[in-house]
């Protein structure tokens, strides 16, 4: 598992060579922001991606943000810390810069526990890889943001609060599955997001088995996730399913590099 964690580092902190950033005019502009990830920019610096409310996910390079962990500006290298900023941008640009930023709302109880570390490095992963890069959503902020508040929480049935926010960030993705139920014996159709009553000529789908697993999403809700037991076994089908479904709706979308160690901390 130390590997692992290794790896994790290493996908957080990835080396970028000297890039240059144009002088065209910038507008001040004040947003909430989300912090995703970052890569190392030369020695101390590091361009942070950010997802906020006004812009959508931008990229920021940060000077002196690196090798100082009392810095305030270390706060920017935590994933899922929400931070209020000022920030410098041009529509002419793909680096901006930050003028000024505070947090939030401090993270209270993700750094201090092994399953909602796993769970929000591999929710930082999958929204990683599935915000492009300025497409703006101030509802898709506002869902992200109330998830991670939830993964904070003492949210009741939290071990299956990363299947929940999957699920229901197809919502705001565009690609939410149809709530057809059509009784125990259907198929879920991967390629088309619908339940159908007989198994599809193409080879994406679920059996009924798995179709039945993924139908108990449809019905949960935040109050209602302590409701919903699985076992680890029945938790890793509904996860691998979900995964699929991305893979086939959400473009260029990729492996995860966090699903081992989320699988090795939560379904083992």
């Amino acid at each position: 598992m130390q590997t692992i964690f290794f790896e994790l580092i290493h996908f957080y902190g990835l080396y970028l060579q000297p890039v240059s950033i144009t002088s065209n005019m910038s507008n001040l502009i004040k947003t909430d922001g989300i912090v995703l990830d970052h890569v190392r920019y030369r020695d101390t610096s590091a361009i942070i991606h950010i997802y906020t409310r006004e812009l959508g996910r931008q990229n920021y390079i940060v000077n002196r943000v690196r090798g100082n962990r009392k810095s305030k500006k270390s706060v920017l290298l935590q994933p899922l810390n929400r931070i209020s900023m000022e920030v410098y941008h041009s529509t002419k640009k793909d680096l901006h810069r930050i003028k000024e930023f505070s947090l939030l709302t401090p993270l209270k109880t993700i750094p201090f526990s092994q399953s909602r570390r796993a769970q929000a490095f591999f929710l930082t992963e999958l929204f990683s890889h599935i915000l492009n890069l300025q497409e703006k959503s101030e509802e898709l902020f506002d869902f992200l943001k109330s998830s991670i508040d939830l993964l904070d929480s003492d949210v009741e049935g939290r071990e299956n609060l990363h299947l929940f926010i999957m699920f229901r960030l197809t919502q705001y993705l565009g690609f939410y599955p149809r709530a057809n139920h059509i009784g125990q014996n259907a198929w879920f159709d991967i390629k088309n997001g619908h339940f159908v009553s007989s198994e599809p000529l193409h080879p994406l789908f679920l059996n009924p088995d798995k179709s039945a697993l993924i139908s108990r999403m449809f019905d949960a809700d935040v109050f209602s996730l302590k409701n919903i037991a699985l076992n680890s076994h029945e938790r890793r089908i509904i996860l691998h399913s979900l995964l699929d479904y991305y893979n086939v709706h959400a473009h260029g979308f990729s492996p995860l590099k966090s699903l081992e160690i989320l699988e090795e901390v939560l379904h083992s």
